[in-house]
C-alpha cells in the first residue's frame, strides 16, 4: 500500500465516497416527539415550576403555568432544536409521565391553625387523535393534618381525591389552548352527602405577541365556597434563556437559572399563591356543613430539573389573609400571619 501522502487522489475510487445527506427540517423528531415540551419560541429555556403542585384545591390554580409550557411546546421549530445549551425534555415516551409526592408544612397552632399536608399524583399521556394533541389524566390524593383551631372546632383531617383531565393543542404557530375539568371528592371522609363531590376546571387561549412576549386569556372554575371562578389573564416575558417572568393573575412568577450540567438546571423563583380550598365535612354539633381555608402566599425556591422530566424543590413561603369558615354557621377565625414550607419529588 502507498503511503497517503503519496496516493494520487485522481485514481481514488469515486463510488466509494457518498454525499452528506441533509437531514430535512421535519423529521428532526420522527415518529418519537415527546408527549409534551416546555416551550415553542426559540428565547425560551424550560424553566418550570414544579411539575404538578398538589397543595392546591382544586389543582387547576396551581398547574396554570405547567399547562401553558406544555402547551406552547407541542410546536417545535428547528431553531428551539439546535440551540447552544441543550434543552431538557420535561416528558417521557409512554404513557407514564410522571409520579410526584409533595409535603407542605404550615406554621400554627390554636386559633392560629397549623397545617401538614402530604399528597401524591400520577400523570398518564395519550394521543387524542395525535401525540401533538394529548390527552393526560392525573389521578391524585391528599391529606391535610390540621392543628387546631381552640375556639372553633373543626376536623382534624381533611382528604381530596381527584382525577384532572387536561387536553392541550397548538392551533398554529401563534395560538394554542388548554382545556381541563377535575371531578373529585373534598371531604373529612365522614360526610357522604352530594356536596362532597365538585367539578373544577380550566379553560385557557394563549397568544405568541412576539419571540419573547405571549399573552393569557382564560378563566378558572373553582367551585368553591369563597371564589367560585377567577380569570386567568396577563402576559409571559421571557428575554433569553436563563429568565422568565410571567405577569399572570392568579399565579404571577419570575426565574433564573443559575446553573447547568450535563441533564440538569437549577433555577430559582419567586411566586405568588392563592391558597386553600372547600371541604365538605361533619359538623361537630352534628350537622354537616362546608369548610373553607383560604390565604395568600409568596414563596421563594430552588428547583433542579433533570431531563425526562425529574425534578425536586424546595420553598419557604409567608402566607397571610388566611381565614377559615364554615357555609352555614356563621363562625369565622381570621389567623395570623406564619411561614410554609413545602418540598416534592418527581420521577
Amino acid at each position: 500500500m502507498q503511503p497517503w501522502a503519496q496516493r494520487e487522489f485522481g485514481k481514488l475510487d469515486n463510488d466509494s465516497f457518498q454525499p452528506i445527506q441533509r437531514i430535512p427540517p421535519t423529521e428532526v423528531f420522527p415518529n418519537n416527539y415527546p408527549l409534551s415540551q416546555f416551550n415553542s419560541n426559540p428565547s425560551l429555556s424550560n424553566p418550570d415550576g414544579p411539575a404538578y403542585r398538589l397543595a392546591e384545591n382544586p389543582p387547576e390554580l396551581s398547574t396554570l403555568s405547567d399547562d401553558v409550557e406544555k402547551q406552547d411546546a407541542l410546536f417545535l421549530t428547528e431553531d428551539e432544536v439546535f440551540t447552544s445549551r441543550p434543552k431538557l425534555s420535561p416528558a417521557k415516551n409512554g404513557i407514564l409521565q410522571s409520579l410526584a409526592i409533595q409535603s407542605t408544612w404550615i406554621a400554627g397552632s390554636g386559633d392560629n391553625i397549623g397545617m401538614t399536608e402530604v399528597s401524591g399524583s400520577a400523570t398518564l399521556g395519550f394521543p387524542a387523535p395525535t401525540r401533538e394533541s394529548p390527552l393526560l389524566l392525573t389521578p391524585g390524593y391528599g391529606m391535610y393534618f390540621l392543628v387546631g383551631p381552640d375556639s372553633i372546632q373543626a376536623p382534624a383531617t381533611l382528604y381530596q381525591a381527584y382525577l384532572t383531565t387536561r387536553w392541550m393543542s397548538q392551533l398554529s404557530p401563534k395560538w394554542g389552548t388548554v382545556l381541563s375539568v377535575t371531578p373529585g371528592v373534598y371531604s373529612d371522609f365522614k360526610r357522604t352527602d352530594g356536596d362532597a363531590f365538585r367539578v373544577s376546571g380550566m379553560a385557557l387561549l394563549s397568544y405568541q405577541w412576539t419571540d419573547t412576549v405571549q399573552f393569557l386569556l382564560g378563566v378558572v372554575y373553582l367551585n368553591r365556597e369563597d371564589y367560585s371562578v377567577l380569570p386567568a389573564v396577563g402576559l409571559i416575558w421571557t428575554p433569553d434563556d436563563d429568565h422568565r417572568l410571567e405577569l399572570t393573575f392568579p399565579r404571577p412568577r419570575y426565574m433564573q437559572l443559575f446553573n447547568y450540567g450535563d441533564g440538569h438546571e437549577d433555577w430559582w423563583y419567586v411566586s405568588g399563591e392563592f391558597g386553600g380550598g372547600t371541604w365538605s365535612v361533619e359538623h361537630p354539633i352534628g350537622q354537616n356543613d362546608d369548610l373553607t381555608l383560604s390565604d395568600y402566599r409568596v414563596l421563594i425556591g430552588m428547583e433542579r430539573k433533570s431531563d425526562g422530566g425529574g425534578k425536586s424543590f424546595v420553598e419557604i413561603g409567608y402566607v397571610f389573609g388566611r381565614k377559615l369558615e364554615y357555609k352555614y354557621d356563621p363562625a369565622t377565625l381570621d389567623m395570623s400571619d406564619t411561614i410554609m414550607l413545602r418540598s416534592g419529588w418527581w420521577y
